[in-house]
């Protein structure tokens, strides 16, 4: 018997980290009425988000639906069949509706499946801050935990995966319904670049402004060094960009001679994730001391 870890496509889990044992579940996409499997068939990033760059309207962006009960049966059925548990770290159940999905799923599969166990868990995080959590639990299964030990671990290292990030186009976050036409157009007009971070309840809050790209990314790397566990010391650091790869190299740089991190890898915001946040996003994603910033205002008394 082995744990297999699995996850959706919106954790932007990077190919070099792919491991035995892990798996996957795909999310389509489509564009101008074309239907994309994300798998065989799907855009390269510079032509996904060309077309969120173009677009003139919410009609004209890329559409994005969430994982069925039915497709993730499917996929979970084989992995049931060969043998394997699983443990599940799915997309925050505070931005879409596909961890109900999973779970209507899983309730079906222990049904038929009474040997095996199932565990869907609310990873609370997004983009790979969600990836995170999956690749530290990865790590914790290979350590040799058990079923038990590995759900309670993801469960309290969710509230230590943090994510911050500089959105280009407050346009672009109109579209999607996360900010006023009003704030959308003096942003344009000021050039307003918003920070924004994933908080405990897994939701994308924005917590801090500035005026021009270069300042954005300056408090981006303020906010996330206070926040973040000694990134010397961390054995991942991700550095994630929207179609930017010269401002994510940057950072990577940044990071390398000012802060000592060595552990760095680069990943690209995928479809799902790059529907809602434009093109020109950066992120920052580690192991921090916790989720809660005092100017969000879920935690303002």
């Amino acid at each position: 018997m082995s744990i297999y870890i699995t996850t959706e496509a919106t954790a932007d889990y990077p190919d070099n980290l792919l491991a035995d044992n892990m798996a996957i579940i795909p999310m389509g996409y489509s564009v101008n009425g074309v239907a994309y499997d994300g798998c065989t068939q799907k855009l390269t990033p510079k032509q996904f988000y060309d077309v969120c760059r173009n677009a003139k309207s919410k009609e004209d962006l890329p559409q994005t639906a969430m994982v069925t009960a039915y497709a993730a049966q499917e996929f979970f059925r084989p992995l049931l069949e060969a043998g394997h548990d699983i443990v599940h770290i799915g997309f925050a159940s505070a931005l879409s509706g596909t961890l109900d999905q999973l779970n209507a799923a899983a309730r079906e599969l222990r049904e038929q499946f009474p040997d095996r166990k199932i565990a869907v868990i609310d990873s609370r995080c997004a983009c790979f801050v969600e990836g995170l959590l999956v690749y530290h639990t990865m790590l914790k299964r290979n350590e040799g935990a058990s079923f038990d030990e590995l759900v309670a671990y993801a469960e309290q290292l969710r509230d230590q995966c943090i994510g911050y990030f500089v959105v280009d186009d407050l346009k672009h976050l109109m579209r999607t319904g996360r900010t006023s036409r009003a704030a959308a157009y003096i942003g344009e007009a000021l050039q307003i670049k918003p920070l924004l971070y994933i908080n405990r309840e897994g939701q994308l809050v924005p917590i801090a402004k500035a005026i021009s790209r270069k300042k954005a990314i300056r408090t981006l790397v303020s906010y996330f060094t206070q926040k973040a566990l000694p990134l010397e010391n961390q054995p991942l650091v991700a550095v994630g960009h929207a179609d930017c790869p010269d401002d994510a190299q940057a950072l990577v740089e940044l990071l390398r001679n000012e802060y000592g991190v060595a552990n760095t890898i680069v990943f690209d915001v995928g479809p799902v994730i790059g529907t809602h946040v434009g093109a020109g996003m950066l992120a920052l994603v580690a192991l921090g001391k916790d989720k809660i910033e005092s100017n969000d205002p879920a935690y303002k008394a």
